[in-house]
């Protein structure tokens, strides 16, 4: 019996390890919400956490509990015990460190040194990152991939939900990447971990009645990243695919954790402090709700889950060409995300996004220098190049047009080739001023230029080519192919954060009431500006939706703030009422700017639009008396 059950497929132990540890997370979570509220095992609300009311916290401990079981019964069973017991003891370390800090509290010393055990236990079972490569690249690698993702799966442990399911999803990807190996060991905690992040997502989903807490946060950030590494082995591919499909799966934690870190660097913030300011806030600030911010965030860890698995069907050069393509649009969100002014709102409450000024902007886009952006640019189109090369080779490069690639001729070095091309289509692209310009509000001139500018790259690339191979070399299709391919990258790389900002838009105004609506421009991006904006979300029933702001202040412009673009100054509201369809103008300046008032209240009758002005009054209250100021007007805050 004991034979026949040892010889089940390795999918089978995959799936009786997700069922075992989800039945039994579904089981334990009720108990320990229970236990929580009687020791007062309680979050309460804080400035720098998302939730509104107490709640349960330790949900960790029947994590763990569901997942020790799991592996306890099921590793000697399939003849892992061993294996699967040095990864578990580092997972028990983890989690035995979160259940103080959850508790007391310990400091980022001790995780980090819990996190090095941990790492050492994964390293001591045989397992590391890049299994091909020599121990002393490999070694470090591993350490710095395990304390990575831990860290950040614990970051993305701040909306509810977010990081069960997302832990999930990764847990479920990878299980199949290890599975299609017949990598035993590595389906067998893929479903244990799996199974745990998924039943207890049951629990932690909106409106979450218990949080995991770091006692389950580290050990589900430290199952997926051991997971991840377990599984590098496990499929022969091409050069570097067992890296990169891990890094596909947890995709989503690697950029929250990129872009908090390099935002809070920019805004000259501690990195090890907590905030508001991470990816799913961040989408709430762009006017999603906090169920739609998780289910998105969800849904892109599905996809990037989903190319890392094309690698077990797909060569390998096109699985190259999806993961550069994935890259820049991760980049392009990224960056579209960075730019929000999160640092100078404060949450209200809700799903609804902040809407307070606190202080001076901080935003990270603004305080890049140039040759960061063209430096960006310079990247993200390198690996657009790159994946139109590794597209064109893997569509039609190999299939009786030749292995040379674009020069279409045989006994082409492929990387000879990649750095003609690459050098010669990136030149191009700074010359033509693709670098030199603003893409947030580009329209059909843009799109034209970016068109033309890819037809002048193909043309000096077949010239090169020519040159250095000769002209019987160059492949008119080849270069036709990678020309359609390449401008489709660029076109979406640069106007990915106007679709971004258009598709925000409609899910506000398919979420918003379906009456009747006006489009609202508000003039200044000041402290009388933004309690305008929050008056105008907060109303319970309003028909007004905010479009958009105009400030005088040049260096205001082209940003975005409060999830809404500002599109330029005082003498732009004509053009713009006309160009976004605005009923009504309001303006929230304050006394001291009268003479831009009545510009724009000049601007707005030219176009036959509606301006108000915003003003804050106090009125003071007396007992059976009359005040000779009563209803009179009081000064609002500084613009």
């Amino acid at each position: 019996m004991l034979s026949t059950v040892s010889h089940m497929p390795v999918i089978a132990w995959a799936a009786a390890a997700a069922c075992l540890s989800g039945a039994a997370t579904l089981l334990l979570t009720p108990a320990m919400i229970k236990a929580a509220h009687a020791f007062d095992w309680l979050d309460y609300p804080q400035a720098d956490r998302w939730h509104a009311t107490p709640t349960a916290l330790m949900g960790g401990v029947a994590m763990y509990g569901a997942g020790a079981l799991a592996l306890l019964l099921l590793g000697p069973l399939a003849g892992v015990g061993t294996d699967v017991g040095l990864i578990g003891g580092g997972a028990t370390l983890l989690f035995a460190v979160g259940m103080v800090d959850d508790l007391w509290g310990v400091g980022p010393t001790t995780k980090l040194a819990a996190q090095v055990g941990a790492a050492v236990l994964l390293m001591a079972a045989g397992h590391v990152f890049g299994p091909e490569w020599p121990l002393w690249a490999s070694a470090p690698v591993t350490l710095v991939w395990v304390i990575g993702i831990t860290n950040a799966v614990n970051l993305l442990d701040n909306m509810d939900g977010l990081a069960a399911g997302i832990g999930g999803i990764a847990a479920v990807a990878l299980t199949a990447f290890a599975a299609a190996g017949g990598a035993l060991p590595a389906a067998l905690l893929g479903g244990t971990v799996g199974g745990a992040a998924l039943g207890f997502l049951w629990f932690n989903a909106k409106p979450a009645r218990i949080f995991m807490g770091d006692c389950g946060s580290l050990v589900l950030g430290y199952g997926v990243a051991a997971l991840a590494v377990m599984g590098q082995g496990a499929v022969a591919a091409g050069p570097g695919v067992a890296v990169l499909v891990p890094i596909c799966a947890l995709a989503v934690p690697i950029l929250d954790t990129t872009l908090v870190t390099v935002a809070r660097t920019q805004a000259g913030r501690p990195v090890t402090n907590g905030g508001q300011d991470h990816t799913s806030h961040r989408l709430v600030t762009l006017g999603l709700s906090e169920s739609a911010a998780v289910g998105t965030l969800h849904g892109m860890s599905a996809v990037a889950g989903g190319v890392g698995l094309t690698a077990l069907v797909v060569e390998p050069t096109l699985f190259y060409a999806a993961c550069a393509f994935g890259t820049v649009a991760l980049g392009v969100i990224g960056g579209s995300l960075g730019r929000l002014d999160v640092y100078r709102t404060a949450r209200v409450g809700g799903d609804g996004a902040p809407s307070v000024s606190m202080g001076p902007s901080s935003n990270a886009q603004a305080g890049q220098g140039r040759w960061q952006t063209v430096a960006a640019y310079l990247v993200g189109d390198g690996l657009l190049i790159g994946g139109a090369l590794s597209a064109t080779h893997a569509l039609v490069g190999s299939g009786g047009l030749g292995s040379g690639g674009l020069a279409g001729g045989e006994g082409v070095p492929i990387v000879e080739e990649a750095l003609l091309v690459g050098g010669v289509q990136l030149a191009v692209l700074y010359a033509m001023g693709l670098y030199r310009r603003l893409w947030r509000h580009a329209g059909t001139p843009g799109i034209a230029r970016i068109v033309g500018t890819i037809l002048l790259a193909q043309a000096a690339t077949a010239g090169g080519l020519a040159l250095v191979y000769g002209l019987g070399a160059v492949s008119a299709p080849l270069l036709m192919v990678d020309g359609v391919i390449l401008t489709l990258g660029v076109l979406g790389s640069r106007l990915g954060l106007r679709g971004l900002q258009r598709g925000a838009s409609l899910y506000r105004s398919r979420v918003a009431p379906a009456e009747s609506t006006s489009n609202v421009l508000l003039y200044g991006t000041g402290e009388r500006g933004m309690l305008a904006l929050r008056a105008l979300r907060d109303a319970e029933e309003t028909d007004r939706v905010p479009v958009g702001f105009v400030d005088p202040d040049p260096s205001k412009q082209n940003q975005v703030v409060q999830g809404l673009p500002v599109f330029g100054g005082t003498g732009a509201c004509a053009d713009l009422c006309r160009e976004h369809d605005i009923d009504e103008v309001i303006v929230a300046v304050g006394d001291a700017a009268a003479d831009r008032e009545q510009e724009v209240a000049r601007q707005c009758a030219e176009v036959g639009v509606a301006c108000r002005s915003f003003d804050v009054h106090m009125k003071p209250l007396g007992a059976g008396r009359e005040d000779s100021t009563h209803g009179e007007p009081m000064p609002g805050p500084p613009a």
